[in-house]
């Protein structure tokens, strides 16, 4: 996708790879970096129209990045799709891998927004828990296009670019776009530009050896170490070979998508993934947090599976449903699937496609779930409690995240790059039109302090007048904040540089926020 030489010198070739089927893989030959359990390819109109997605899936792949458009150099620019993109999504998907979709960057013929719109327009974006976030391609122009290896453009001209395309995905999906480049492109050409940490980085750098990260980042989450290699005889080109940075439970907080907790209703607990999901599935607790969420994904055929919130696992009824249920899986097999049934009085019960029998909260829920009836009582009942929103709050003046810092004792402010506990929060129903946001970093309520004389700070146990605020949400997909406490907008103060505080009688800029979902 690159001028071959720099493709070839410096790593800067996304989807140039592609496995045809039945033919040879020259990239499949090269080792994975040490210290990498989880493997990916990226592919695109360059593979050709036959990927052999069960022999990528049978060799370990477990996500797949696919190209779904770019735009030309017409004198009107002309949108392009890729022609097999809905083939390979399809086919990487039946075949159990994480998809996402990415968007080849043509900055100098049209805004990022109107990309972005692109992506979103040929593949929109569905929170299903099997999707990766969408992703920007941007890197050196093709050698045939006449342009400079900078789209003959200024680095501020660029950077303002990738920022209306990475604020448009996350408008219209709150999910923050993964941008791949390389760091040989990314620090000339945009002056070495720090503004994006906020979005996970698909580094290109073809070896064996950790990559050197572009300005602004201090970690990679995917990274394309071998490109593809020509196959002998054909017009294609063998797969892009990739790594993911982290384990099963960050692949999983990446793909999103909403959670489900199952409540067992013989004992009013919550099924649990105990000990990080080392343990057997047990309904023991009175609360929802991540030990107790799972996101529940389409397995086709209409089966469900169950991935755990605590590890990134599936759910098992292990060995062919003997054994008690258990969050151990990296993978959706025929163990890992159930059928949902809802019951007359609006309860669920599953039934383990392992043995067609129902999952039962045995003992009255005193021992583990295993899938051992014939048929649905009270113990094989459950609902499904979706539990609070997890969100986080990007300020659009400066990009940042709002943060509960020391641990929530310090007040509220738009400053931190990246997105841990201290910028996460769980949005509550307050009733009446208001929500509540209840801090990861310490569980209290963010409250507009002093009736919102004060900073906000998250410091609250209840709910109460000072801690509701109405959600506005803007023309441009964005969201603003009304405090109950005196009937005026939070705004990221002094373009983000003080607390937030609830002090401005209308919207502005400064009062504008990009809701993030977990």
């Amino acid at each position: 996708m690159v001028r071959r030489g720099l493709a070839v010198l410096l790593g800067a070739a996304l989807g140039l790879g592609g496995l045809a089927a039945g033919g040879a893989s020259p990239a499949r030959a090269l080792p994975t970096p040490s210290g990498y359990a989880i493997t990916g390819v990226d592919v695109s109109y360059f593979q050709g129209p036959s990927l052999d997605w069960a022999a990528m899936a049978r060799g370990g792949a477990k996500f797949a990045y696919i190209r779904v458009s770019e735009q030309d150099g017409r004198v009107v620019p002309h949108n392009n799709p890729d022609p097999f993109y809905a083939t390979n999504d399809a086919g990487a998907r039946a075949n159990g891998l994480y998809t996402g979709a990415y968007h080849r960057a043509r900055p100098d013929l049209s805004s990022g927004k109107q990309q972005a719109d692109v992506l979103l327009g040929f593949a929109p974006y569905v929170a299903d828990g099997r999707s990766l976030p969408p992703m920007l391609d941007i890197e050196w122009p093709r050698g045939d296009w006449g342009l400079n290896d900078c789209y003959n453009m200024t680095p501020a001209q660029l950077v303002a670019w990738v920022r209306d395309f990475v604020t448009e995905i996350a408008v219209r999906t709150g999910r923050q776009a993964m941008i791949y480049t390389n760091t040989n492109w990314w620090n000339p050409c945009t002056a070495s530009s720090q503004s994006f940490a906020a979005n996970p980085l698909f580094i290109a750098n073809y070896s064996q050896n950790p990559p050197p990260l572009p300005a602004g980042w201090s970690s990679f989450t995917i990274w394309q170490h071998a490109a593809g290699a020509a196959i002998p005889g054909s017009d294609y080109s063998s797969p892009d070979l990739d790594v993911f940075k982290g384990d099963h439970a960050a692949l999983a907080r990446l793909l999103g998508g909403p959670a489900t907790s199952l409540l067992a209703t013989v004992n009013n607990r919550y099924v649990t993934a105990e000990n990080a999901g080392a343990s057997a599935l047990i309904a023991s607790q009175t609360t929802i947090g991540p030990a107790q969420q799972f996101d529940q994904i389409d397995a086709g055929g209409g089966f469900v599976a169950f991935r755990s919130r605590a590890n990134g696992r599936y759910v098992t009824a292990e060995n062919a449903g003997a054994a008690p249920l258990i969050a151990n899986r990296t993978a959706v097999g025929a163990w890992e699937k159930f059928r949902l049934t809802t019951n007359a009085d609006g309860t669920v019960s599953l039934l383990a496609n392992a043995n067609n029998r129902y999952v039962t909260a045995d003992q009255a829920g005193a021992q583990p779930l295993i899938a051992n009836r014939t048929a649905i009582g009270a113990w094989e009942k459950f609902r499904a409690v979706p539990p609070p929103a997890l969100v986080s709050l990007l300020a659009g003046v400066n990009l940042r995240y709002v943060t509960a810092g020391s641990s929530g004792a310090s007040a509220l402010i738009a400053n931190q790059s990246t997105a841990g506990a201290a910028q996460q929060f769980d949005q509550i129903d307050a009733g009446g039109g208001f929500v509540a946001f209840r801090s990861r970093a310490n569980g209290r309520y963010v409250t507009a302090e002093n009736a919102g004389g004060s900073p906000l700070i998250a410091n609250r146990t209840a709910v109460g007048a000072w801690e509701k605020f109405r959600l506005t949400t803007n023309a441009d997909g964005t969201v603003s904040l009304l405090a109950n406490a005196n009937n005026r907008y939070v705004t990221a103060d002094q373009a983000g540089a003080q607390p937030l505080v609830a002090s401005r009688t209308a919207i502005g800029n400064w009062e504008k926020f990009i809701r993030i979902t977990s």
